[in-house]
């Protein structure tokens, strides 16, 4: 029998851990055998089987010369090693299942053993309800402090944590805190135990499921207005959660949300309003997580105005100061309807040789794709505008390689860049824009030419829309209460009106207006810039060459864009415009509105 050093229970010969505490057992000495002569044996290449036939050795020979390897005395292992099967910790929580495992911290679920000794955990027999109880003092609770109901006897389900390092020294404040609410699954137990191998420290929670990374509105909703009730208590008692959205301070039990993990609160003798903004930040910053995915902040248009305000006046505005008040803004969310909005696009295109050039040099794409998925549109699309510089035969080709490059990449990987959780769209248009510019280099160096092109290109996912662009092809941004260029040409004019030596509409009529100093094919590789933009219900995007904007001021076009009765309609008008001002250059546009459906 190998005995325990700690609690110095008997264990089985082969026993590795005690079979009461777990501690780890060393290895007993074997018996020592009789001893015998030494007997000495060559190394196996002196007696390899001899080549003359005289005096041969058979291969079992061979074998039964060569020495046993001898086994290393096993090693006691170090640092945090899972515990074994049966394993009671603290003397209270029985081993139950492993969750996790790192370097310096394992997670299990186990159960109390429920000692008639000694008062354990209980939960409220109400399922309307299911408070959890810790027990207090000599004779603990038989009935729910919050609707009476009787506590359940039967045992609990928690998770323990190990771990090598002291984490939990702050968590005694919160046990005496005595938190009792339906919302909340508050820490039962922390200790710590010796082992061979060091301390090791330990803290028992109720076990919660983690929440969905994403979740319906209504029941985010829901989930936010129990988590509110129950972030007042904590406030009355001065608990402060934090200031950033961690999803395993939320659980989930029976479609009921709970705050767990307390670790990393603090504890006030009084809040302050500030404090309690925080606090409800906290929590709206985890409720849009949950309805969207993203950690951080922005405006959603697939989320109804309701809830986006919502969001907009705890997140960035005012804040609320209780969760009361959290709760009526949530309850008039309910009131208007919470069903996420669904989107697609709308898009018009057109290109015109103009009034006075004999060639049109531009070249235009336009695709786009579509999927519809439990009822919601999923559009994504590929835009680009080229205008072709070199004159006949060289500024149509250099625009038709770069479109025809775009065309041959959009159609191949769109459905890769269709996906919500595609994170590498910028990189897309880098690569693209490369591509582009290397074949229209190739053929100006085979050509003997200077053909070359500009470029506005754009790939719209969902609403987010990714944007770059070469020379002084433009993109704009256009709703009813403005015009906002996003593109910023890159010429001779706009880099004098960048540094104040000319006006901006001076610019549109100085000599020297086709002057540009990045474009496709001049190099073998090129500059590229990327920037993206949120799109909005009935926004709308224009992709342009500059025989449009030469002719046509931004607010007209703002007159005529959200004038038109569809993107297509717009285009048209946009056409006529350039041509009834003079229409001295190609003309291209592509426009695309965001439509709710």
């Amino acid at each position: 029998m190998v005995t325990c050093p700690k609690c110095k229970a008997e264990n089985r010969p082969e026993a590795a851990f005690c079979s009461r505490c777990g501690t780890i057992l060393f290895a007993q000495p074997a018996p020592s055998k009789p001893a015998s002569q030494p007997v000495e044996i060559k190394p196996v290449e002196q007696v390899a089987p001899a080549k003359s036939a005289e005096n041969p050795l058979t291969p079992q020979q061979v074998m039964e010369a060569i020495p046993e390897p001898v086994t290393p005395a096993p090693t006691i292992p170090k640092g945090l090693q899972i515990r074994p099967a049966g394993t009671i910790f603290g003397d209270r929580f029985r081993y139950n299942e492993l969750l996790s495992q790192d370097e310096h911290e394992i997670r299990y679920t186990v159960t109390e053993t429920m000692r008639p000794d000694s008062p354990s955990v209980r939960v409220c027999s109400n399922p309307e309800c299911r408070t959890i109880h810790c027990p207090v003092g000599p004779d603990p609770e038989k009935f729910c402090t919050q609707c009476g109901h009787p506590l359940d006897e039967r045992s609990l389900l928690f998770m323990l944590q190990e771990t090598d390092l002291d984490r939990f020294g702050y968590i005694k404040h919160v046990f005496e805190l005595n938190l009792v609410h339906p919302n909340i699954y508050p820490p039962v137990a922390s200790f710590q135990e010796e082992l061979s191998s060091g301390t090791r420290y330990y803290l028992a929670t109720p076990y919660t499921g983690d929440l969905p990374d994403r979740a319906q509105i209504s029941d985010v909703l829901e989930w936010g207005g129990q988590l509110a009730v129950s972030l007042d208590y904590l406030q009355s008692k001065g608990v402060v959660i934090g200031d950033e959205a961690d999803s395993s301070c939320i659980g989930l039990v029976e479609n009921k949300t709970v705050w767990r993990n307390f670790t990393s609160v603090r504890i006030l003798p009084l809040l302050t309003d500030r404090e309690k903004i925080n606090n409800l930040r906290f929590l709206c910053l985890a409720m849009y997580s949950m309805m969207t995915g993203r950690t951080s902040y922005t405006m959603d248009p697939y989320l109804p105005s309701a809830v986006n305000e919502l969001f907009e006046k705890a997140l960035v505005e005012e804040g609320f100061t209780s969760g009361a008040d959290l709760i009526q803004q949530i309850e008039l969310v309910k009131n208007g309807g919470v069903d996420r909005l669904t989107l697609d696009y709308q898009i018009g295109r057109r290109s015109h040789l103009g009034k006075i050039r004999t060639l049109n040099e531009d070249s235009l794409f336009s695709f786009e794709l579509s999927t519809i998925l439990q009822g919601t549109i999923q559009p994504c699309g590929v835009f680009a505008i080229a205008d072709g510089m070199g004159g006949h035969a060289a500024g149509d080709l250099a625009s038709g390689l770069v479109i025809n490059t775009i065309a041959l990449k959009a159609s191949a990987e769109m459905v890769a860049l269709q996906e919500p959780t595609h994170e590498n769209h910028a990189d897309w248009l880098r690569e693209t824009v490369q591509a582009a510019n290397l074949a229209v280099y190739e053929a100006r160096q085979k050509a003997g030419n200077d053909m070359g092109s500009t470029l506005v290109l754009c790939l719209l996912a969902g609403t987010q829309a990714y944007l770059t662009h070469q020379g002084d092809s433009r993109i704009y941004l256009v709703n009813q209460s403005s015009i906002k260029q996003l593109t910023i040409d890159h010429s001779l004019v706009q880099h004098m009106v960048s540094v104040g030596q000319i006006s901006q509409d001076e610019a549109r009529f100085h000599p020297q207006r086709n002057v540009i100093y990045r474009s496709l094919g001049d190099k073998p590789y090129v500059e590229v810039d990327c920037i993206s933009q949120q799109l909005f219900p009935h926004d709308r995007l224009l992709l342009c060459s500059d025989g449009l904007t030469s002719f046509v001021d931004d607010e007209n076009l703002q007159k005529i864009v959200m004038g038109s009765s569809s993107p297509q309609v717009a285009c048209d008008q946009l056409v006529e415009a350039a041509n009834s001002a003079g229409g001295e250059d190609n003309i291209s546009v592509v426009l695309i509105e965001v439509i709710p459906v």
